[in-house]
């Protein structure tokens, strides 16, 4: 059974991955990657590298997408295959460098529970499935907390710049881009898109961020075909 490896994003843990785990389930062995306890991508990555499968698929959404990068740096030949949704190389633009600080300054305010539903109005596309996954979203983040939501801010703020990278990548890699992300624009991906050798780019319509969630037929079927 060959061997899947999951990074969720931030304020998110590996329930995001539920609806792959039941789609996969008996055809694949399914690992995640542990994005808690840490404000730095590049631990998040090293942490993984002593217990990574021998060979495997690599899969990061947003955050999980940087992770998933820098663990192409250290453990290239074990990555059969790269797949990054709604994620990026580069660095945090200014626009999303405040947007940052200013949850950092709404979470020291005691306000989680409104930055939450704040964060989630604006990944969501569909109104209508707004509604239906929001339990979701928040069971997810209540389970990440504070701190952890904290470090994994910090962590986006200084993160490796991968645009370097790009080049050097030998795998097969897909990139999954939604048109409705407000949260990652689609331009990140057109990137990586373009700097990649071996590497092809699929967008989402009508899906906001979180699409494992809004789409996840979709999801499911592109990763069925793709793998």
């Amino acid at each position: 059974m060959k061997d899947i490896v999951l990074i969720p994003g931030a304020l998110a843990t590996p329930k995001l991955w539920y609806q792959q785990e039941i789609f996969f389930q008996g055809s694949r062995q399914l690992h995640y990657v542990d994005v808690l306890n840490s404000d730095s991508i590049v631990e998040m990555a090293h942490r993984f590298t002593s217990i990574a499968p021998k060979k495997f698929t690599l899969i990061g959404f947003s955050m999980g997408g940087y992770v998933a990068l820098e663990l192409y740096r250290h453990i290239p030949n074990k990555i059969e295959k790269l797949i990054l949704i709604n994620s990026a190389a580069k660095l945090v633009s200014e626009k999303g460098q405040l947007e940052r600080e200013r949850s950092l300054d709404l979470m020291n305010k005691g306000k989680f529970d409104f930055l939450i539903k704040l964060i989630f109005k604006n990944s969501i596309y569909d109104k209508e499935k707004h509604n239906a996954l929001l339990p979701v979203a928040q069971e997810m983040a209540q389970e990440v907390g504070v701190e952890n939501y904290k470090n994994q801010l910090n962590a986006i703020l200084n993160k490796p710049d991968h645009s370097s990278l790009l080049s050097s990548i030998e795998c097969p890699t897909l990139l999954i881009a939604s048109e409705q992300d407000h949260v990652m624009p689609i331009e990140r991906s057109e990137h990586m898109a373009k700097n990649i050798k071996r590497s092809e780019l699929i967008y989402i319509e009508e899906c906001g961020h979180m699409a494992m969630l809004e789409q996840p037929d979709k999801i499911n079927q592109i990763l069925a075909d793709w793998l």
